[in-house]
């Protein structure tokens, strides 16, 4: 049929408005389709016949690569996705160019005015929703690619220091696809919550966790080292090793916690020292950990404290089990006995064992707070956080608060991880929610933080990470526990604790500070 014919054949002012109305909403649901009724059917035909191949082409390559996977390959890729925004907002214009020029041309040429005006206002309704994910889609991308450009941007540097932007893969992965980790079974990270406030001087790591993972199971172990741990032990080739010698030792001045900033200082004074590290006081924290817990470190995670806050507010909180009396808020103060005190006269409320949703200001100070406690409770707590945050992030939490999340990240996170391995990174965060993590701490309860013993510390760490099976029941137990009838059945299980006396009240055991499952100590 001809354009005239056509053009002929729909002037009649009798014509439906109802099928411009369903030609437009064709064009909306597959891009060019409605034009197919219209003088412009051969436009038409290219429109859908390209958008076909492109839905055959994506579903073709997830398919074949694993959806999984293609998710995560394309969110570690800035290149990829900054190519996915422009893509999107050319074929957001076609689409909607599309859905317009088939309204035009389906239009009946004496049509009322409500018909027209229904035409009308259907056709924009049809391009707004056509827009509204393709503006969303463009703001998580460029949220997104702003976040890993600033956590990935900086290798680390916080504090001080302009950070290294040639951050070397990951100790190498291997080029086997099927499985990036085959040179590297566990891989060791060092997480550190920063004190950097402007009202301080330096850099204060008063959170140091060393997160092992098991890169086959995801299993993973947490190693809490005390911010108060003296007579630290100095690697040779570091420059603190020419100025203190083997120990880091000048009484409770020299603490764990303040290597980042010796580091800094004497990188000041000796620069020459430092040609060829940005950043002394991360490399030096990162260093002294190895050789305390007797493991490499290969990589580095450092969050703003104040920071976090804000992190846990775009994640709608975070669900924790308090099993002790927690001041929020309020000010503290030194007695004369060098004890912290809380100023009772100060705006504060309590957060009172059980569970509870905590706000990022209430989180913040859960995993900060001393006052009624002392270091070794708050390592603990900061433990049981970073487990409740791994566990709570979920695919729709991510989705419906992603760009306030990751805005959060990256204000607040900085890192050494290659982001050429960021698709093998987070399918291992993946394995990790999946498999069970262990804690153990080193505190008052285990080790002399004044005079620890640096072998038992390491030689419990290898115990840790490689443990013993448990032993097989002798042969003759195993025959009396089957002729025991049900009796000698409960003989096989491990013991369960005694239930207190009716009207006994029960008791609450303090933490042993030995390895536990995450879920036992915080649970």
């Amino acid at each position: 049929m001809s354009r005239s014919e056509w053009v002929s054949r729909h002037q009649s002012g009798g014509h439906d408005v109802r099928r411009a109305m369903g030609l437009t909403t064709l064009s909306a649901v597959l891009p060019g389709s409605g034009l197919l009724g219209t003088p412009r059917r051969r436009l038409g035909l290219v429109l859908v016949g390209l958008a076909l191949l492109t839905v055959v082409l994506i579903l073709g390559y997830a398919l074949s690569n694993g959806l999984t996977t293609t998710a995560l390959q394309t969110a570690a890729d800035t290149g990829r996705l900054r190519t996915i925004s422009v893509v999107l907002v050319l074929g957001t214009l076609v689409w909607v160019g599309a859905i317009a020029l088939t309204a035009l041309t389906s239009a009946p040429r004496r049509a009322t005015a409500g018909g027209r005006a229904a035409l009308t206002t259907l056709t924009a309704v049809l391009c707004l929703a056509v827009t509204a994910p393709a503006v969303l889609g463009v703001r998580y991308i460029d949220a997104h690619v702003d976040a890993v450009d600033q956590v990935f941007g900086s290798s680390g540097a916080v504090g001080g220091g302009s950070g290294n932007a040639d951050s070397t893969p990951t100790s190498v992965l291997g080029d086997n696809p099927d499985d990036p980790w085959e040179d590297l079974p566990r891989v060791n990270v060092m997480l550190l919550g920063s004190d950097a406030a402007e009202a301080r001087e330096g850099t204060r790591t008063d959170t140091m966790i060393v997160a092992s993972i098991d890169t086959r199971t995801g299993d993973s172990v947490l190693f809490s080292v005390p911010r108060n741990l003296q007579r630290v032990p100095l690697p040779r080739d570091n420059p603190l090793y020419d100025v203190y010698g083997p120990v880091y030792d000048c009484g409770d001045q020299c603490l764990m916690n303040s290597i980042w900033t010796e580091a800094e200082t004497v990188a000041e004074e000796h620069p020459e020292w430092y040609a060829d590290d940005p950043t002394p006081g991360q490399t030096a924290t990162k260093e002294v950990l190895s050789g305390i817990l007797g493991i490499p470190i290969h990589h580095t995670v450092i969050v703003n404290m104040e920071g976090f806050a804000d992190l846990v507010d775009a994640m709608g909180g975070v669900l924790v089990n308090v099993q002790e009396r927690i001041p929020i808020g309020g000010y503290t103060y030194t007695d004369a006995n060098g004890t912290l005190q809380l100023d009772p006269t100060s705006d504060f409320e309590w957060l009172e064992p059980g569970s509870h949703r905590l706000t990022g200001p209430q989180a913040l100070a859960y995993s900060r707070s001393r006052v009624t406690s002392d270091d070794f409770s708050r390592m603990r707590r900061q433990r049981c956080m970073v487990a409740a945050v791994v566990d709570q992030v979920n695919p729709m939490t991510m989705l419906q608060r992603y760009p306030q999340i990751i805005g959060a990240v990256g204000d607040n996170v900085v890192t050494d991880l290659p982001q050429q391995d960021l698709d093998e990174w987070a399918a291992l965060v993946l394995d990790v929610q999946a498999g069970t993590m262990s804690s153990l701490p080193f505190t008052g309860a285990n080790t002399d933080t004044t005079d620890p013993n640096y072998s038992r510390i390491r030689a419990r760490v290898y115990e840790a990470l490689h443990p013993q099976p448990a032993p097989e029941p002798p042969a003759d137990a195993a025959a009396t526990t089957s002729a025991g009838g049900d009796e000698a059945e409960q003989t096989s299980e491990a013991p369960t604790p005694t239930e207190p006396d009716d009207g006994a009240a029960p008791t609450t055991e303090e933490p042993t500070d030995e390895l536990e499952d995450v879920g036992a100590v915080c649970g």
